[in-house]
């Protein structure tokens, strides 16, 4: 796999999902309190990565050249892009977050422009 290509060339997360805070991204774990799933999202987060965009746009070698992120990390990463990237039904998975976090994408999710979206992934909200 190439080290230099953007992670959206290798995962086709759809493109509603960019706007959405990096921590959304625990939705696609089957473990959503595994602590190592927050120490990477908050390792990101403290490498400026605060939207799926910010990571979708990096690359492999940009995103284990930060600090506190090595392989680990960016393989855990790109199973949840992967996830994702099948599975955007997953969206509608909130009931394990935190309640901040859930209201924050509740929010996203109600703005027309992102519904539309949703709607054409077949995402009915």
């Amino acid at each position: 796999m190439n080290q230099n290509v953007s992670l959206k060339f290798l995962f086709p997360v759809p493109k509603v999902f960019y706007s959405f805070p990096i921590h959304f991204l625990r939705i696609a774990s089957s473990n959503t309190s595994n602590k190592g799933i927050f120490r990477i999202l908050n390792s990101l987060l403290e490498n400026e990565y605060m939207t799926i965009d910010d990571v979708v746009n990096s690359t492999m070698k940009e995103l284990t050249q930060n600090r506190n992120f090595g392989k680990k990390g960016l393989l855990i990463l790109l199973n949840l892009l992967e996830t994702i990237s099948h599975k955007p039904e997953l969206i509608l998975e909130t009931k394990t977050l935190e309640q901040g976090l859930r209201d924050e994408i509740e929010l996203i999710i109600q703005e027309p422009l992102i519904k539309e979206q949703l709607l054409e992934l077949g995402i009915n909200i």
